[in-house]
């Protein structure tokens, strides 16, 4: 079918210069999915790219229909080995990335390659849908340029033109799209869940706190310096020793590892706690680490919870669904708070919380049950066992030695004196329970960094920590952070302020003072897109068209504001088109193209205001087939020389002689 330019993109054998167009707008639309494809559809890739341009050289014959057959069966069977199923978002972008592969081993025409460029659009929108953080934006965007600028090279009629040019008729092209996308951004109805929810096949948790811990599983979490979540305060932040944000609670004890006892998750009476004191107000911006708890400071009020989550007895923040992207919620804390003793955890929960291996760890037991029948007050208990972690040459480090399998809480208390958070929880935890206190362990952040430039509060996975909790008879659930007795400076200044001499954090930016003011910016950044463009919820964008003007925003109204506005804008672009295009009283092109209009006019009558250069040259081809050879080249001349005005001089003289040359 030919093309307004009288091109046949179904019959025109294509070239290599569009190949090579089409070749690297599919492999950058296909680059951000290699963070999660399989090996191998990479390399099927790069092969049938390598294969396609071997073909084009002429080494290579491009594979018959039983090989393509072949290779398409084995592509659908990689995808259903790698996953165990050809649907979902894993499955389903690691199959377009197979047949857009395999696509190129039938590529023989140009329309072969405008299909291609199609997919290579659909391939980086479909990114959007395993995260929508800036830098996928920014990736996206200049890839939708290079498409749309390969799109115009392919599928015109003229040769090639200069990169830089073609550069710059697609970027005046995408520009006439920014304000139909900004319309369609504030004015489009939002949805109450998120436009871009699709399950992922795999709940496989990023890098983050899981749900069992042991020697050495929050030390490793300090290799990352990803961001966990970001918080924006209504007011000022509390101080650090504050800021303790809890997540999920460990009450099973193996001797070795502790993890969340799954069995009973019932609600929290909103009667069994406390609030007292002045409250925070304050917005999380959760990263997505596919798990269902939410993190927020001690105490957050039951009853004022984020849409569709709850609080568990053991006051876990817990939500219906994983966190697969990024998650926004509002919530408001009381750092001062104490437990209702007439409502608390009932008798069955505070026995669970003093279950512990009586055969393992069995000098850390003898030594708390002797501090408890020496005090006979497990409050006295807990102090004794702070002062013996001060007093004691116990060191807060990053690199502990390897504990003991069968007894690692002995290990650490009475040889190696070397751990991490997670070594101190464990230890004192034990011990409390040993001396028939409650006691669990508590997983979190503790701390975080604030941004100078956009004033939010930054909590990296770097800044993971464990600390415990014991029940006492009248006071409740008490917070209790064995590792402050150790290194005070680890609440105050951070991980990086409590490490002995010798010893620091990973990474690069934490060496040099302008490196992290730029992480800073970056951050800072990165808040901007989720908090606005991300975070543009309902909500906001009511409150934006209120502001506006628009009073009482509802669907009716907002489509219509859509719609009359984007029809406006369409109607400026098009009158302002319309005008750069018109043809210039001193334009040699339309006065030669005249004189071919008139001349066969003799023939075929004058033509219609309706009709344009190829429907002219098809309504006097059919009439006078003598005369259509020639009609047909000035037409084609005529169109390149508007359409595509490059080389003017030489063209045009040829457009001058096909016109003398017709005779009617």
């Amino acid at each position: 079918m030919p093309d307004r330019t009288g091109f046949d993109v179904n019959a025109r054998a294509l070239d290599t210069p569009r190949l090579l167009w089409t070749l690297a707008c599919l492999a950058a639309a296909a680059g951000p999915h290699l963070l999660h494809l399989p090996l191998w559809s990479p390399g099927l890739m790069v092969t049938t790219m390598l294969w396609r341009l071997a073909a084009q050289q002429g080494r290579l014959a491009l594979p018959g229909t039983v090989v393509r057959l072949v290779l398409a069966f084995a592509g659908f069977a990689g995808v259903f080995v790698s996953y165990g199923t050809i649907t979902g978002l894993d499955a389903g972008s690691t199959l377009l990335v197979v047949m857009a592969a395999l696509k190129l081993t039938e590529t023989k025409s140009v329309r072969d390659l405008i299909v291609l460029l199609l997919i290579s659009y659909f391939l980086i929108v479909t990114q959007f849908l395993f995260g929508q953080s800036i830098m996928i934006a920014l990736y996206a965007f200049p890839t939708i340029w290079l498409i749309t600028t390969a799109l115009s090279q392919v599928s015109s009629a003229a040769p090639t033109m200069p990169w830089r040019k073609a550069f710059a008729r697609s970027g005046i092209l995408l520009a006439h799209a920014v304000p139909v996308m900004l319309i369609a951004f504030v004015l489009f109805p939002r949805m109450s869940g998120p436009f871009w929810s699709i399950p992922r096949g795999d709940n496989t948790a990023l890098t983050g706190l899981s749900d069992t811990m042991q020697p050495g599983s929050i030390t490793r979490l300090l290799q990352s310096d990803a961001v966990a979540f970001r918080v924006a305060f209504d007011d000022d932040p509390p101080p650090p020793e504050q800021r303790y944000w809890r997540g999920p609670v460990l009450s099973n004890f193996d001797g070795r590892s502790w993890s969340i006892f799954q069995q009973h998750d019932r609600e929290v009476q909103e009667s069994s706690i406390e609030l007292i004191g002045p409250s925070v107000s304050y917005e999380v911006t959760l990263e997505p680490n596919y798990r269902n708890w939410l993190f927020a400071l001690e105490q957050t009020d039951p009853g004022d919870l984020p849409r569709r989550s709850y609080m568990t007895s053991d006051l876990r923040l817990v939500r219906a669904e994983p966190v697969t992207q990024l998650f926004q919620y509002r919530l408001q804390s009381w750092p001062q708070h104490r437990a209702n003793a007439d409502v608390g955890p009932n008798h069955w929960t505070l026995q669970r919380d003093r279950q512990f291996p009586q055969r393992t760890n069995r000098r850390a037991q003898a030594l708390a049950q002797q501090w408890l029948a020496e005090t006979g007050d497990p409050a006295a208990v807990v102090e004794r066992i702070l002062r013996q972690f001060r007093v004691q040459e116990f060191v807060y480090t990053l690199t502990p030695p390897a504990l003991s399998r069968t007894d690692p809480v002995d290990d650490f208390l009475f040889n190696t004196r070397r751990g991490f958070c997670e070594h101190y929880a464990s230890a004192f935890t034990l011990m409390m329970r040993a001396a028939g206190v409650p006691a669990r362990v508590v997983l979190g952040y503790q701390g975080g960094e604030l941004n100078p430039f956009s004033r939010h509060l930054t909590v990296r996975q770097s800044d993971a920590h464990a600390w415990s909790e014991v029940w006492l008879d009248g006071r409740g659930w008490i917070r209790v952070d064995p590792t402050a007795a150790v290194a005070p400076e680890r609440v105050e200044s951070g991980v990086a302020g409590a490490l002995p001499d010798g010893e620091q954090l990973p990474g690069l930016f934490r060496s040099y003072d302008w490196l992290r003011q730029l992480q800073f910016g970056w951050d800072a950044v990165n808040n901007g897109w989720n908090q606005w463009v991300l975070g543009f919820s309902r909500q906001e964008q009511r409150s934006l068209l209120r502001a506006l003007g628009m009073k009482r925003p509802n669907l009716q109204k907002m489509l219509l504001a859509m719609i009359g506005l984007i029809t406006a804008v369409m109607a400026i672009i098009a009158a302002h088109m319309l005008w750069q295009s018109r043809p210039s009283p001193a334009d040699p092109c339309a006065r030669i193209y005249a004189r071919f209009c008139r001349k066969l006019e003799r023939v075929a009558g004058a033509r219609a205001d309706h009709e344009g250069p190829l429907d002219f040259a098809r309504r006097v081809m059919l009439a006078h087939p003598a005369i259509a050879a020639p009609v047909e080249e000035v037409t084609r001349l005529y169109v390149s020389l508007r359409y595509f005005p490059e080389d003017n001089d030489s063209r045009i003289a040829d457009l001058r002689r096909a016109v003398r040359a017709l005779r009617v």
